[in-house]
């Protein structure tokens, strides 16, 4: 499967043990993969990988990835309160999950789909919180936000709170689309470097790994059953 856009939560950490993955929502049919790097290849898990069912109260290892079909959901959380929700029709990787006290280490590799995170609060300052896609890179801290991985390789970034740092991420296995390109335009060093979004700010990124500067949105139709869903259920573990 084709990776969409790489976006990666900032903060450096000490690695400390690695902590088990907690399932606590499943909805439809989930399955996860115990150590897919075993199964990947050139930055893609191979077709045939042996993918087992998921289920509500199970324990995921660092390194396993999990997927959702079409009407799935799965809520997932990690050793130190953080939770991560997946929508349909998503694979992802726990690249890593390792805590000590208050320093975390996670890393969450998105293939293609969308998940959201919401940070917990409880961090040190050497952690290191990161969800990666394709091409783009995001730090938060204590945030709530969503990560869009399209199909067409590009991504998207919403904050609903707390505030998230958007940077190129660069991937050696990002395939690279071929578009044409518009005429050379100016452009501020920073909008390649590092775009800031605060709450109910999104930042988009395309196949190529541009950044846009952050803007305003407003959901509707499923990104706002989506946005509702998740917020209830933050709300509820607060």
């Amino acid at each position: 499967m084709a990776a969409g856009a790489a976006l990666a939560l900032l903060l450096t950490a000490q690695v400390a043990a690695a902590a088990p993955t907690k399932v606590t929502y499943a909805k439809g049919k989930t399955e996860y993969l115990p150590n897919a790097a075993k199964h990947t290849k050139d930055g893609q898990i191979a077709a045939k990988a042996p993918w087992k069912a998921l289920k509500k109260g199970a324990k995921l290892a660092e390194g396993a990835a999990v997927r959702t079909a079409a009407d799935a959901r799965l809520e997932l959380k990690l050793g130190d309160g953080s939770r991560i929700r997946v929508d349909e029709k998503t694979t992802l990787a726990l690249s890593q999950a390792r805590m000590k006290g208050k320093q975390r280490t996670v890393s969450v590799r998105v293939w293609v789909g969308r998940l959201w995170a919401k940070v917990a609060k409880r961090m040190s300052g050497g952690s290191k919180f990161e969800v990666q896609t394709d091409n783009a890179v995001a730090g938060v801290r204590g945030t709530s936000f969503t990560v869009v991985a399209n199909t067409d390789l590009s991504s998207l970034v919403k904050v609903y709170t707390g505030t998230v740092g958007v940077k190129k991420n660069e991937n050696p296995y990002r395939r690279r689309a071929r578009t044409q390109v518009a005429g050379p335009s100016r452009i501020d060093k920073k909008q390649w470097e590092e775009v800031i979004a605060t709450a109910m700010k999104q930042v988009k990124v395309t196949a190529l790994g541009e950044i846009a500067p952050a803007e305003d949105f407003t959901d509707a139709g499923a990104d706002l059953q989506w946005a509702m869903w998740n917020q209830e259920r933050d709300e509820a573990i607060q």
